[in-house]
């Protein structure tokens, strides 16, 4: 506003002042502005930003940009599209087309041909995604028209369900969308577990129960392999069906970091539960062959569902390579795998088969098969990998661990298969369906078969429905064997059997309980073999509980010329077992023995001990000590040192009262130190 003043002058308020002065600027910036575009390059009119800032076809990605090669060659960039039923992206390499002379040539992704670039001259069909137009003369390209859009249109209708059912010719552009569940449920669906994941139903799994989903688990597989690693995540499966596997999943000779992260875990056999595998392979489901860093969890896998038409056989097989070479450091922690059960026969199913495997680890693991757990040295089962040539040498077992396994099985094989290995630490239950008494003769009678293993450490195993505990074949060192042996169908048989005479029992101990003691019956026995007992029984801890009749193994059962002997042999009963048999001896096959000694009819006083006169031992043993618990006196306990050649056997008394045998016994004795 202008005012008079006194003077006659004129003068503007301060309002007017800074309208002014904003005018003034936005006249400076409007100039400043346009006279800096007009010095900037310009797109043609008409054209496109994108087609310009970057290249993209059917939404996902640039790429496939059309360029003059030599002669009538057009020459295509990589890039990346939707394509197939549902869509899921399909990535091309680059390369180029030959194109035909004198004539427009249309150039676009075939949707019939996994949306590989093709070139014709006729013009576009409903359902091809555009790329360019091309006019050529009789030797060379005369122009390119860029058709490649951000979005490649699709004709939708709407279901009477509510579904968007959106299609092409043909049907591999159909897709169907569904709305269903929560936003909440779609955003934790989504979430990174702190890595890159890998959804297998983003690579085309239905999890229908009739599609095949082993290529998108594959290629769920794969893209985390080529990410560096990562996280394959198999989401619930559609309603009560499953993921149907048909071939087996390839993930041998491999290092990098992968979880198979399902939605399930035990507790969940066979009742069709969110994110259950069907296994159909014939053979394998998972082989993880020369691989490392993987790891299992939380993945169900059953071949006991009805309607498969080739039920797999394993569920996850490691081996070692004609190189020797095996993975580490795999894990498989909360799974199901419930293989075919047989009752007869020879064909035989596995849940984990590990094949000179090196530092792998399972837990909390439900395995339902003839032979839930397998580990060897010697792939004395023959499975062979459908992607590795396997080696043939015998490898041993190296610091694997089951923790609270729970192993099923029919009977047909134990529940642990345990040959040539060493390092292996267990704990958990086995079941055995086979309940019939009398138990079945062709039927297998133990949980646990050893054969020639060290470090073997048993802790807390509860057996059910084995007649037996363990099957010691052809040796065991270093190991620790505790557990419960349950209630059993009849007839009970020994909680261990130690089998092949030339075998060598050391530093070992067994420590079962039994819940069902039978007095008839020798806990710990070596007399079923042909010839029967052991080479040498050394340093040996037997736990005998409730059974009277506690130990019974013969020495001496060898090919002529072999070491036998037993020394240092410890044996304790339970509250009310304070003295349990303990029967030692020669067996079918005897040595030429070191001395003989009677024990006397003279009585031995309570808590004491009563020597008897030295006897000369032959060879060049210099000192040891033996112990004998004769089956007639078994409350008496006969000891010996051997000392510069001489044995000085002892007989004592650990009861209160004084014993005083009925008769006098020979014993014959061979130590070898």
């Amino acid at each position: 506003m202008v005012k008079q003043m006194k003077n006659g002058s004129r003068k503007l308020d301060v309002g007017s002042r800074f309208l002014c002065g904003v005018a003034f600027a936005l006249f400076a910036i409007s100039y400043s502005l346009a006279t800096a575009f007009s010095q900037q390059p310009q797109a043609p009119a008409g054209t496109p930003l994108y087609s310009v800032n970057a290249k993209y076809v059917n939404g996902l990605a640039p790429g496939y940009w059309g360029t003059a090669g030599s002669g009538l060659t057009l020459s295509l960039s990589v890039g990346t599209a939707y394509c197939g039923n549902p869509p899921v992206p399909v990535s091309y390499p680059g390369g180029s087309l030959a194109l035909a002379a004198s004539t427009t040539n249309y150039v676009y992704l075939d949707p019939a041909n996994d949306c590989a670039p093709t070139a014709g001259t006729s013009a576009f069909s409903a359902g091809q995604i555009p790329i360019a137009k091309v006019v050529t003369g009789t030797s060379s390209i005369t122009t390119i028209t860029d058709l490649r859009t951000w979005f490649h249109p699709q004709p939708c209708t709407m279901g009477t369900g509510g579904a968007v059912n959106c299609s092409s010719l043909g049907t591999n552009q159909n897709i169907t969308l569904t709305p269903s569940g929560s936003g909440d449920s779609v955003i934790a669906n989504l979430v990174d577990n702190g890595g890159q994941v890998f959804n297998v139903k983003a690579y085309g799994a239905k999890g229908d129960g009739t599609t095949n989903d082993s290529p998108a688990f594959q290629a769920a597989y794969n893209a985390a392999i080529a990410a560096g690693g990562g996280t394959v995540y198999i989401p619930p499966a559609a309603g009560s069906s499953c993921y149907l596997l048909n071939t087996a999943i390839n993930m041998t000779n491999d290092g990098h970091y992968v979880r198979m992260i399902g939605t399930g875990g035990i507790g969940v056999l066979q009742t069709g539960s969110a994110g259950l595998i069907c296994g159909n392979t014939g053979g394998i489901v998972f082989d993880i062959t020369f691989s490392s860093n993987k790891t299992f969890e939380g993945i169900d896998v059953t071949a006991q569902k009805s309607g498969l038409s080739n039920p797999s056989t394993v569920g996850i097989f490691s081996g070692r390579n004609t190189s020797a070479q095996s993975g580490q450091n795999n894990h498989i922690t909360n799974c199901t795998f419930s293989m075919p059960l047989h009752y007869s026969g020879t064909t035989y199913s596995f849940g984990v088969y590990l094949f000179g495997g090196e530092i792998t680890f399972l837990s909390d693991d439900v395995l339902e098969a003839d032979y839930p757990l397998v580990i060897t040295g010697t792939n004395n089962f023959n499975v062979t990998s459908p992607f590795v040539t396997l080696g043939t040498v015998t490898y041993s077992e190296t610091d694997t661990s089951f923790r609270n396994m729970e192993l099923l099985s029919s009977g047909l094989g134990p529940a642990v298969y345990i040959y040539g290995a060493s390092d292996v630490t267990l704990s958990g239950h086995s079941w055995n369906f086979s309940q019939a008494n009398p138990y079945p003769s062709g039927l297998y009678n133990y949980a646990f078969y050893i054969n020639n293993s060290h470090d073997i450490h048993i802790n807390y195993w509860r057996q059910e429905g084995y007649p037996g505990f363990a099957y010691i074949d052809d040796g065991l060192q270093g190991s620790y064997i505790e557990g419960t042996d349950g209630s059993s169908p009849s007839p009970a048989l020994h909680a261990v059997e130690f089998n092949n005479a030339s075998s060598e029992v050391l530093n070992d101990v067994f420590k079962i309980f039994d819940e069902f003691p039978t007095s008839t019956n020798w806990y710990y026995d070596a007399t079923e073999g042909s010839p029967t007992g052991v080479a040498v029984l050394d340093d040996v801890h037997f736990y005998c509980g409730k059974e009277d009749n506690c130990v019974n193994i013969p020495t001496g059962n060898y090919s002529t010329g072999a070491a036998t002997y037993w020394a240092r042999i410890h044996w304790s009963g339970g509250q009310y077992n304070k003295y349990p048999v303990v029967k030692m001896g020669s067996g079918n096959y005897v040595e030429p023995v070191t001395g003989t000694f009677t024990i006397p009819t003279t009585s031995v006083p309570a808590n004491s001990c009563l020597s008897l006169s030295s006897v000369p031992a032959a060879g060049n043993v210099t000192e040891a000590s033996i112990l004998f618990a004769p089956q007639e006196w078994y409350n008496l306990i006969v000891t010996g040192d051997i000392v510069n050649g001489a044995l000085t056997p002892k007989v004592c008394n650990p009861t209160s009262s004084a014993i005083a045998p009925s008769y006098s016994v020979g014993v014959t004795f061979k130590v070898v130190q």
